[in-house]
Parts: C-alpha cells; structure tokens; sequence
C-alpha cells in the first residue's frame, strides 16, 4: 500500500488521517528537492514519531523507490504542501493504481489555497506560471503570456520563482519583479503582491508597484519561499484588503 501525504506549507501541518498511516506504516520516506532545505526534519520525525529516510529526485522519479517498496508492504510518503499539487506525486498514484496496489491520498494546505491570505479571491485566479532563470541565451517568457491572458479576463496570475533544491536555486521577488519587467515590453503590469513564506510564522506579503519593489533589497522580502501575484480586476474588498499590504 502507498499512502501520499501532505506536511502542509511549514512541514507541520500533517492532519490526524495521514498520522495514522504513518502510525500503520512499516516503511516512511518523504522528499524536499522541491522545497526547501531547511525543513527541520528533527521536528518532523518527533510529530510523526518515526524515522524517516529522505529520497533524491532519482529515487523518486527514475527508481520509483516509493512505489516499489508499496508492493510488498505498507508506505507512508511524506511531501511538503499538498501531496497531488506536483506532476511526480500525480505519476506516482496513477502507477499504483494502475497497477493495482492500494493507494490513500491525505490532503494539506498548499499555495493554491493559502494565497487567499493576501485577500484575493481564489475564484478570482487564472492559470498559474513560473518564472525561472534565463540559460545561456534562452530566456523563456510563457510566464508573460499567461499574464496577458488572465488579465483579458480580468484574471489574478500565481506566478511561482524559480526554485530547485537539489541545485542550490531558490529566485528571490527582486530577481523575479526583474524578469518581469523585461518580458512586459506592453506594460501592462503596474502593481503586484510578493508573499513570503505564505503559511510560515513569518509570513510576509508586500502590495505596491512593481517599478518600486523592484528598487529594494532582496534582503527585505526575507528568506524563501516566495511568489508573486499579478492581480487582475479588482472587487473593492480585494482592493481595500491589499491595501493594508501596501509598502511604504
């Protein structure tokens, strides 16, 4: 059996239903190579009172560790957010189910649903896109066309910043406002939101225009996890919510 369960946007926020897999486990792996490195895996391990061995992008997605060891006996698999939120944890269900070993899904917070602490309306959000840096001489701007999108619909657009543990990559707000200002030879960006560790005790989120949170010090957004927000239309409650986040 494979039981995929979320930690939450902090590694804590495990519910009771994945603990109790976790408790009828006989084996429990968990991955970060899409997250940060300073999940606090002690902490972690005392929650769910078990040890845990932490797998490679490799063991995950080219050995299917999890998967192969779920066929003969009980697996727990811990991520960060919510488990079906990533293409890898999604290919790992359908295989299981395909191949007929029994699967449990447990759900926790993830970005999707936690961005409603700026005061958008999820409703309210388009397609999602990410920001990634420029290699050689590719700088790629599909990001920008979901952008322009969204905002004929009058749409918010989730951008997510480059982030790949296992290479050390973790794109700070300025970096990424930067990116994106260059790909917005229309200007139609004015203003956006920088949420910062959305979810975490030091949750930050920053409303403003981009031309002048482009301007500050990376330093001032604080430690990764970041996103950024471009809103769409407005309802004036949104408007009047954000403004409290307004820099300056």
């Amino acid at each position: 059996m494979l039981a995929l369960i979320g930690l939450g946007l902090d590694g804590t926020e495990i519910s009771a239903k994945g603990l109790s897999y976790v408790a009828g486990s006989d084996e429990v792996f968990a991955e970060f190579y899409t997250s940060l490195p300073c999940v606090d895996m002690a902490e972690i391990e005392r929650i769910v009172g078990k040890p845990i061995t932490v797998l490679t992008r490799e063991d995950v997605e080219e050995r299917e560790l999890p998967l192969e060891r779920a066929r003969t006996c009980t697996v727990a698999f811990l991520v960060m957010g919510d488990p079906l939120v990533a293409t890898t944890h999604i290919s790992l269900a359908a295989r299981a189910r395909e191949d007929g070993i029994p699967l449990a899904i447990c759900h926790a917070s993830s970005i999707y649903s936690a961005i409603g602490s700026t005061g958008l309306m999820l409703y309210k959000f388009g397609k999602s896109a990410s920001i990634v840096y420029p290699e050689k001489n590719y700088f790629p701007k599909s990001f920008y066309e979901t952008i322009v999108q969204n905002k004929k619909r009058g749409l918010h657009t989730l951008l997510f910043l480059d982030l790949k543990a296992d290479r050390d990559i973790y794109m700070n707000p300025v970096d990424g406002m930067r990116l994106l200002r260059a790909a917005d030879e229309e200007t139609i960006v004015s203003t956006i939101i920088v949420a910062s560790r959305i979810g975490w005790k030091s949750e930050k989120i920053v409303y403003g225009e981009v031309s002048e949170l482009s301007s500050l010090d990376a330093s001032f957004f604080g430690p990764p996890p970041h996103c950024i927000v471009v809103p769409g239309e407005m309802h004036f409650a949104e408007e009047e919510y954000v403004e409290l986040f307004r820099y300056g």
